[in-house]
């Protein structure tokens, strides 16, 4: 059951892992690719992984376990949310479209 498990939360990292480079090639021109791709990850993760620990603990004290489940759900539906309205940049470069 483990092993079923780990394999499908593989198999769903594997479907953001083979596109991430060619996103990010994407998004920022060559001068700022690594600040326009490590200063977001870094304020992300200080933001919702930072504040999980709290919000779970914070929970746990008020004997609603379950917010910390909406609050990771929340996170989640965020960062799809932010992901849906991203849309496609090639046409605005100015590149031409295959």
């Amino acid at each position: 059951m483990a092993a079923g498990l780990l394999i499908a939360a593989l198999f769903v990292v594997s479907g953001y892992t083979f596109i991430s480079a060619v996103v990010k090639a994407e998004l920022f021109p060559t001068e700022i690719r690594a600040l326009g791709v490590g200063l977001p990850f870094a304020l992300t993760v200080a933001i919702f992984g930072g504040t999980a620990e709290y919000v779970a603990l914070f929970a746990k004290q008020h004997g609603v376990e379950e917010w910390f489940y909406w609050y990771v759900t929340g996170c989640a539906l965020l960062s799809l949310l932010v992901c849906w309205r991203m849309g496609e940049t090639r046409a605005e470069k100015g590149r031409m479209v295959d």
